[in-house]
C-alpha cells in the first residue's frame, strides 16, 4: 500500500490520534474560525474524551481566552472541527484560568448545559 492510499484510509478511521487532535483549528457554520484546539481532555475512569480546551483566537477586541468545549459539541470537518455555535457567545463567556483546566463534574455538567447536551456519564 502507497503513503497516499494509506493516507486516504487513515482519514476515513474513525480512531484519531490525539496529537492529530491538538493544534486543530475550530470553524463556526459561518466558516469563521474559533480559534485552536489546545489539549484534549480524558475521563480516566470512563475512558473517553471528555472535552477539549479551547484556545479562541483574540477578537472583537477580547483577550485571547480558554474554553472547556464538550466532545460531542464538535464535529469533525476535514482538518478542522466545526462547533454549531455563534463566534458571539463566547464573548461574555467564562473561560477557563490560564493554568487551571481540570473540572470537576458539577463544572463540567454546566458546560454540558451550556452546549445543550446530556452529560455522558449520566446516560
Amino acid at each position: 500500500m502507497g503513503i497516499v492510499e494509506e493516507t486516504q484510509v487513515m482519514k476515513k478511521m474513525t480512531f484519531v490520534p490525539a496529537t492529530e487532535i491538538k493544534g486543530s483549528r475550530v470553524l463556526t457554520v459561518k466558516d469563521e474560525e474559533l480559534g485552536k484546539i489546545e489539549e484534549v481532555m480524558i475521563d480516566s475512569e470512563r475512558g473517553r474524551i471528555a472535552y477539549v480546551v479551547l484556545a479562541c483566537d483574540c477578537f472583537l477586541g477580547m483577550s485571547c481566552k480558554l474554553f472547556a468545549v464538550p466532545w460531542e459539541a464538535l464535529e469533525a470537518n476535514r482538518d478542522d472541527y466545526l462547533l454549531r455555535i455563534d463566534k458571539g457567545v463566547f464573548e461574555e463567556s467564562e473561560g477557563l484560568d490560564d493554568d487551571v483546566w481540570t473540572l470537576t463534574r458539577n463544572d463540567l455538567t454546566r458546560v454540558y448545559e451550556q452546549y445543550k447536551l446530556h452529560p455522558y456519564w449520566e446516560i
